[in-house]
């Protein structure tokens, strides 16, 4: 009997035995079983994970004896041919190679034409973003209004490719990544049907090379059956395959923490001569250091990280801190894409492994910001030690200052009202503002009296154009008095129609007593 690649083979016949895709099955199965077929089902999701499968066991349920139905038989003349593949009304057409509109329009004629021998005729179109324009618009009346008995099902990998109009035509059921346990639970009953031995370090470092594709998985134990024969070991599958492993990786790992020179390139020289690639062991040290930062982060469970805790010593764990593993995956990231258009890997990888031996020199954007951070607010925490006690003098004891009382004991117990130009609050202000707003600036040049009540702070103005601005800009006037004060104020800007009259006044009487003496005249009444 002619040999049968293990994807083929335990190829799942039924939705039950569809892992990992709960969901799809569940809402697939309530719609056979229901009978409210779609005119079109839109299957999307990675490579690998069950959608032209699904789309076979969809086939099946329609055309079953028993049918439509979500649990097929898999023994009637149907079942069995849409699994061979030979049925006539289950038409399966790759959208890669026909991709044109006179493809489509064979389909369009085809159609007219009733199921010879089952109840629908089914048309699955796999990687159906291939095809053309013109083709998928030809395709918007035929999905929409198909004759009776004919479904479309359509597979596809790159989902945001397919255009909207032909999305809103379909049902759409997203595939997701299969999780590596479920890998690892079907690679374990494949290997005890064909009863080989494995070590079980060997299947989960399999099911995670997957990378969630079931099919994935199964292509690289075909291949790594066939160089293990009936014994499946990890230290087989690293020499065969060229990889480094943990062990290795974390020696050398530890002659990094160490800063010995000699002995990195010592154990650099003796992976490369195992014939791993530079490629190749800078992928595994990004694995490493990823495994090392989550282990750090305390995620331990098996979906999210895989690894063997021998490798990652407490001591190793002790020597470098979050941000030490984040600053060495960036440069490692950075390194491999500067290295894959270099004239020589192997050089790339000693430079990387001399810059990342130096790890605690190392300060990200993000460091500096938040040593800058630290810093401002030790400032900030001095300065309010001096505010307390000046408190910007706010309202200095002289003669003009107002006194009201008031219930409010939390901050003050006095209402305290200031001539603008005896607040060193205000004098502040403008020389800080003088280059951050213009608007603000001008406005808080002409505040006419300033009033504390309690954690209020209210500014007279005396002309509504200053005080529409001080409104306009009342936050960032608010952030910079509370900087300065080193407390949470509530300011207030407040139009004084009675300061506007007395200031005119004032300023009527200013400018006559400045003409007299520019004059040298006399006032005539």
């Amino acid at each position: 009997m002619a040999h049968e690649v293990t994807a083929t083979k335990y190829r799942p016949q039924s939705f039950e035995t569809l892992e990992g895709q709960e969901f799809v099955t569940a809402a697939l199965k309530n719609s056979l079983e229901n009978k409210t077929i779609a005119n079109a089902f839109l299957l999307s999701g990675p490579r690998g994970v069950g959608k032209t499968t699904t789309a076979r066991l969809l086939a099946k349920g329609l055309n079953c004896e028993k049918g439509p139905t979500g649990t097929p038989c898999n023994k009637c003349q149907f079942c069995i041919s849409i699994t061979a593949g030979n049925n006539g009304d289950v038409i399966e057409i790759d959208g890669a190679s026909n991709t044109s509109i006179n493809d489509i329009k064979i389909i369009q004629e085809e159609i007219q034409y009733p199921p010879v021998t089952s109840r629908y005729k089914v048309y699955i179109i796999d990687e159906v973003h291939m095809l053309s324009r013109n083709a998928f618009n030809a395709l918007l009346k035929t999905i929409e209004e198909p004759p009776e008995k004919v479904v479309f099902i359509f597979a596809t990998t790159e989902i945001n490719e397919v255009p909207a109009t032909i999305k809103s035509r379909c049902q759409q059921f997203n595939l997701r990544l299969i999780p590596s346990e479920l890998i690892y639970k079907n690679l374990e009953l494949v290997l005890k049907d064909k009863q080989i031995s494995y070590d079980p370090e060997a299947i989960k470092w399999i099911a995670s090379e997957g990378n969630g594709s079931m099919r994935d998985s199964y292509t690289l134990l075909d291949q790594i059956i066939s160089f293990c024969s009936n014994e499946i070991t990890l230290k087989k599958i690293q020499n065969k395959l060229g990889i480094a492993g943990e062990e290795k990786i974390s020696l050398l790992v530890e002659s990094i923490i160490e800063k010995n020179i000699g002995s990195i390139f010592s154990n650099l020289n003796h992976i490369l001569e195992n014939g791993i690639s530079s490629e190749q062991l800078l992928i595994e040290l990004i694995k490493y250091f990823r495994n090392l930062l989550l282990i750090k982060s305390n995620i331990s469970l098996k979906k999210e990280i895989d690894f063997d805790p021998v490798f990652y010593s407490d001591t190793i764990l002790s020597l470098f801190t979050t941000d030490d593993i984040e600053n060495i995956i960036e440069i490692s990231f950075l390194t491999y894409e500067k290295a894959r258009y270099s004239i020589d890997f192997k050089t790339e990888l000693e430079i990387f492994l001399l810059k990342i031996s130096k790890y605690k020199d190392f300060i990200r954007p993000k460091q500096i910001l938040r040593q800058l951070a630290s810093l401002q607010d030790s400032l900030t925490n001095k300065s309010n030690i001096s505010i307390e006690k000046k408190k910007f003098d706010l309202i200095p004891n002289t003669v003009n200052q107002k006194s009201i009382p008031t219930e409010n004991k939390t901050h003050s117990k006095q209402k305290i009202i200031l001539e603008a130009d005896k607040s060193d609050l205000l004098k502040t202000l403008i020389e800080i503002l003088v280059d951050k707003d213009f608007e603000l600036h001008k406005a808080i040049q002409n505040v006419i009296l300033i009033e504390e009540d309690g954690f209020t702070i209210t500014l007279h103005l005396n002309r509504e154009m200053f005080y529409d601005l001080i409104q306009k800009n009342i936050q960032l006037l608010t952030k910079e008095i509370n900087i300065l004060l080193g407390h949470s104020f509530v300011i207030k800007a407040k139009l004084n129609q009675e300061l506007e009259s007395k200031t005119k006044k004032n300023n009527s009487i200013i400018n006559k007593e400045s003409i007299v003496s520019i004059f040298n005249g006399i006032e005539i009444n």
